[in-house]
């Protein structure tokens, strides 16, 4: 079943150690889909496909995109979670996620993959340091606004990271927490058919080493 088009290969980062186009893909449907999400946040390790425009995987025509490539995407079945944190647990989690660019002894699928938000790190030695953290509702390019440790910002992310997954555990501690029925696949999916043809590209949501 066909669910949309896409103008470009939409690929992850091969070493899950930076922003990419399929990572800003699934985090803006993430955030999209709930009225009151400022932001999303989503593993790079729980994206497990690229959706390419050659060679056709299931029949549809170049550049067109299949249920099944999709699926391949975000095989998982997490669902999606919706809480609010302050900007201090914001930059715990960030400091998790981004560990990996600075140690290469970390696994590097908890690296972060984002919408509606930048953030801006460098290395202490193996320890990642945030230098900004902004909410970016209209991308890095647009109005910034920076976020402090006693600010709050509604995030959704997936049920695997709120329960600690990819040592995730900061996210646990937020507040006002909605469960959704709705798997990162099926908003994906909805995303996709909605918003055809899709181009994302990465445009510096993060920034550091």
């Amino acid at each position: 079943m066909v669910i949309g088009t896409q103008t470009a290969d939409i690929l992850r980062d091969p070493t899950r150690l930076h922003e990419s186009a399929m990572g800003n893909l699934v985090a803006d449907a993430m955030r999209l889909k709930y009225s009151d999400a400022e932001a999303a946040l989503m593993n790079s390790g729980g994206l497990r496909a690229n959706l390419l425009c050659n060679p056709p995987a299931y029949g549809e025509l170049p550049c067109q995109i299949a249920y099944g490539e999709m699926f391949a995407v975000l095989p998982f079945g997490n669902l999606t979670v919706i809480e609010t944190l302050t900007g201090s647990q914001l930059q715990t989690a960030f400091l998790n996620g981004l560990s990996p660019a600075c140690d290469p002894l970390i696994s590097t699928g908890r690296f972060p993959q984002i919408s509606g938000l930048k953030v801006q790190f460098h290395c202490t030695g193996t320890t990642p340091v945030i230098d900004g953290m902004w909410k970016a509702p209209d991308g890095p390019s647009g109005p910034l606004t920076v976020i402090g440790a006693t600010d709050t910002i509604r995030l959704v992310t997936i049920d695997f990271l709120f329960g600690g997954g990819d040592g995730y555990s900061i996210l646990g501690s937020g507040t006002a927490v909605v469960n959704t029925p709705d798997t990162a696949l099926k908003i994906a999916v909805e995303y996709i058919t909605g918003h055809s043809p899709v181009n994302p590209v990465v445009e510096g949501r993060i920034v550091g080493p």
